[in-house]
């Protein structure tokens, strides 16, 4: 930029040293010395074009280099005896940035006897960094013509006529160009096109039934998986019913459950109103002291937009889906509305179609196969047959039979656990958003969030758990970064972590003990 301003400022000094030097050197001189020649001599009259790109290819470039040479060609005496032509190459001088062509005795134009004057046409006029025979040299300025393109953007282009007189030593003021070429910024307008979605809700609400038939409210934990594209999408995975919408009523001495809710799209792949294109899991939980310890016991339920948009009463609010684990009756597939013997073989307990006689796996669907290895979803230890077991599955990956994406980078990397009450892997979670993630489990909350490049790992433990050698593990690129937090919660910070470095894998793990019995 300092170059770019000092050569711009030495133009226009240039420009006003010029043009008062030509107008007083302009004037014809008698030279009593010879009255048969005259001399010419040629400044060179820059203009400044700046960034007229439609002239670059043509014009030389500006260089920073100084002008040496001067290619002239002319004609002299036309309609004469003495007509002839010049062609020559002569040095540039320089006197306090005035620019003019040296004294060079092939200038020399004879003049008829008896004539005092004669005319002068100059056609071309190449200002050169060095001598133009020299192939390394370059022409820096060019007088461009005036039938040219760019004849208009000079006062005289060539070629122009003059008269000079015996016995002077004349100067002609020659304007040249050269081309200020700049690398312009370039610009992307970006616009969007607004496309309103709309999320609507859904809820359900799930019963358990022990072996005698006696009704529970049910825990459970649910995935939710859009199945009407070309390929399953996973809405939600392994959502549990959140903690503050099941427990004691000390009041009423009743377990109780609200509804769980939550969002998922229309179709979204052209599917009509009766195509199946939701698919809920559900997956039965423990819940000590409400009922006894089940066996697993799973639901898979496929809904229409129809039968989501059935759910929405006429005065707007909204009725739920029941689910029946283990029940003999209800609408979740799991009954068939009869009494059901499971020891009688013609008769199909689970609702799947399949008698109790034939059933390979009782109690869930054994039509629903996603890899089509004779054992059902329900009791297929790996579903979606990529050789990865379903526990062992990255989230969102117990379905998806591509091993990358079900291949656990975990593993290999966990930390040694601890002495203590019971060594937890508390959470296990692939960080896709820079945004803050809190998560509740039944012992501590965990924070996790990015900011001003350091990842945070906050524990909150919950009474009456007490929380003890935390261990938080960070995986990029196939590396493995162990760090310890205080006893009974406190955080983590591990630096030089920002969103550039998502998605991570994130363990974390800790002893948890349970003191509500000291």
């Amino acid at each position: 930029m300092k170059i770019l301003k000092r050569y711009m400022a030495f133009i226009a000094v240039f420009s006003l040293l010029l043009s008062s030097c030509t107008k007083e050197d302009n004037t014809i001189t008698d030279d009593p010395t010879n009255d048969n020649f005259a001399e010419i001599s040629l400044g060179a009259t820059l203009n400044d074009f700046v960034n007229k790109a439609e002239i670059k290819q043509s014009i030389p470039e500006c260089s920073e280099d100084a002008p040496a040479y001067a290619h002239v060609e002319l004609t002299h005496n036309m309609g004469t005896p003495l007509e002839g032509t010049i062609e020559i190459n002569v040095p540039i001088m320089e006197d306090d940035g005035a620019f003019y062509t040296a004294y060079d005795e092939g200038l020399k134009i004879p003049i008829a006897g008896g004539e005092e004057t004669a005319s002068v046409s100059l056609t071309t006029f190449l200002v050169y960094d060095g001598d133009p025979d020299d192939d390394s040299s370059s022409v820096i300025w060019a007088a461009p013509a005036s039938t040219s393109d760019y004849g208009n953007f000079v006062n005289q282009g060539l070629p122009f006529d003059f008269m000079i007189r015996a016995g002077s030593k004349k100067y002609v003021d020659v304007e040249v160009l050269c081309f200020d070429d700049r690398e312009v910024i370039l610009y992307g307008y970006q616009f969007f096109d607004l496309k309103p979605e709309i999320l609507h809700e859904v809820c359900i609400f799930a019963n358990y039934c022990d072996e005698n038939g006696r009704h529970f409210t049910a825990n459970y934990s649910l995935e939710v998986i859009y199945t009407g594209g070309s390929e399953d999408k996973v809405l939600y995975e392994s959502m549990p019913l959140p903690e503050d919408h099941y427990g004691y009523d000390d009041d009423s001495e009743d377990y109780y459950a609200d509804p769980f809710c939550f969002a998922v799209p229309a179709p979204m792949e052209g599917e009509m109103m009766g195509e199946e294109y939701i698919r809920i899991i559900a997956t039965l939980s423990n819940w000590d002291d409400n009922y006894p310890e089940p066996a697993d016991k799973e639901i898979i339920r496929d809904l229409t937009w129809t039968q989501i948009t059935e759910k929405v009463q006429n005065d707007g609010t909204l009725d739920y889906f029941h689910l029946f684990f283990n029940c003999e009756e209800g609408d979740s597939g799991n009954g068939n509305g009869e009494e059901c013997d499971p020891q009688d073989a013609n008769d199909d307990c689970d609702n799947d179609g399949v008698p109790n006689g034939e059933d390979v796996c009782n109690g869930f669907d054994d039509n629903l196969d996603l890899d089509k290895d004779g054992v059902p979803d329900g009791c297929d230890s790996d579903i979606d047959g990529d050789g990865i077991p379903n526990d062992d599955e990255n989230v969102g990956c117990v379905r998806n039979p591509d091993p990358e994406c079900g291949e656990t980078v975990i593993d290999p990397c966990l930390p040694q656990a601890q002495d203590g009450c019971e060594a937890t892997d508390v959470l296990n979670i692939n960080l896709e958003t820079a945004g803050p993630l809190v998560t509740n489990e039944s012992y501590g909350d965990w924070t996790i969030q990015i900011v001003n490049g350091e990842l945070f790992v906050g524990l909150t433990p919950i009474i009456p758990f007490e929380i003890s050698d935390i261990e938080v593990t960070v995986l990029q690129s196939a590396t493995c970064e162990v760090v310890s937090a205080p006893d009974e919660g406190g955080s983590v910070t591990i630096s030089g972590i920002t969103e550039d470095d998502l998605p991570l894998s994130i363990d974390l793990r800790a002893n948890i003990c349970d003191v509500s019995g000291e």
